[in-house]
């Protein structure tokens, strides 16, 4: 009766203010919850009252606003909730890197279409910026891992907030009937979500295979073409610039009164510009007399 009386009264309060949140807000947010998990604030994948008090008091401070609990925990589940749909898409796919520069998923435009075939929705994500993902991943990621709702009690693992109550001293009966109808209920719900991941699994898979397989071919293709430009370099004649030919008559010691005379000589005539090139560098000069002078030759 007690209970009923307050949430009666609870109701007839105002609406509390919506709060707008910033990118700086956020940060805030962040990394007080990534102190408090670095901490051990946290019981069996929930945060303790400690812990949200300390982060309520840490935002308060920084961000000069009169911020309850509430406004806390609705900002941590829009947020979670933004991170698990990235994390679902993009995770295990090869070719795919979120940067911390541009804030979004990066990956060559042939892995991109490939993503974007399979799953169409994925388009947003290829331009839109994805803030903090880092931080988000730090504290959501295991999560994900572990199932959606679903809670091992390891250290690191992070508050599930679809059921973010705060933890106390007590824990739970087992023994109470209410206790162990919800925990029967709670059994078929895993299942159902466990079948549901498997299904997801199996989706994201089709999806990566798909990706492997336009990596694979981007880079067969580059190797391809490095080999082509290769037997294109070998096959193909040198072809050398003036500067090239003007730097190799001064190396060979072509006295000045002759030079620009024997530079003339060699870009006029690509066929002897190619073996001028092709004997030894000591030959160059007593080949060049010859080709210039032909009736000193001896």
């Amino acid at each position: 009766m007690a209970k009923k009386a307050r949430g009666s009264n609870e109701g007839d309060q105002p609406k509390k203010d919506t709060v707008k949140w910033t990118d700086h807000m956020d940060v805030v947010l962040l990394d007080a919850l990534l102190e408090q998990q670095v901490n051990g604030n946290r019981v069996d994948g929930t945060f303790t009252s400690t812990a949200y008090n300390n982060v309520l008091k840490v935002c308060r401070e920084e961000l000069k606003y009169p911020f309850d609990k509430d406004h806390l925990k609705n900002r941590i589940k829009t947020l979670k909730n933004h991170f698990n749909t990235c994390h679902d898409l993009f995770k295990g796919l090869s070719g795919f890197a979120w940067s911390s520069t541009t804030k979004m998923f990066e990956a060559e435009p042939e892995v991109w279409n490939a993503l974007l075939e399979a799953k169409p929705h994925a388009k947003k994500w290829r331009y839109t910026e994805i803030q903090n993902y880092d931080k988000l991943s730090d504290l959501f990621a295991k999560d994900r891992a572990t199932g959606e709702g679903v809670m091992k009690g390891s250290s690191s693992q992070f508050i599930d907030v679809d059921r973010q109550e705060e933890v106390t001293s007590e824990s739970p009966n087992p023994l109470n009937p209410q206790f162990n109808s919800q925990s029967g209920n709670t059994t078929k719900n895993l299942k159902r979500k466990a079948s549901t991941v498997d299904s997801r699994d199996k989706q994201v898979e089709m999806i990566q295979s798909s990706i492997n397989n336009v990596a694979e071919a981007i880079r067969e293709g580059n190797t391809i073409a490095e080999k082509g430009v290769e037997v294109l370099q070998k096959t193909q004649p040198r072809i050398y610039l003036e500067e090239e030919v003007y730097a190799e008559l001064l190396k060979i010691g072509v006295p000045d009164s002759i030079v620009l005379e024997a530079f003339l000589f060699l870009v006029n005539g690509a066929q002897k510009m190619r073996a001028f090139f092709a004997v030894p560098s000591e030959k160059h000069y007593e080949l060049l007399i010859k080709w210039m002078y032909p009736s000193t030759e001896h």
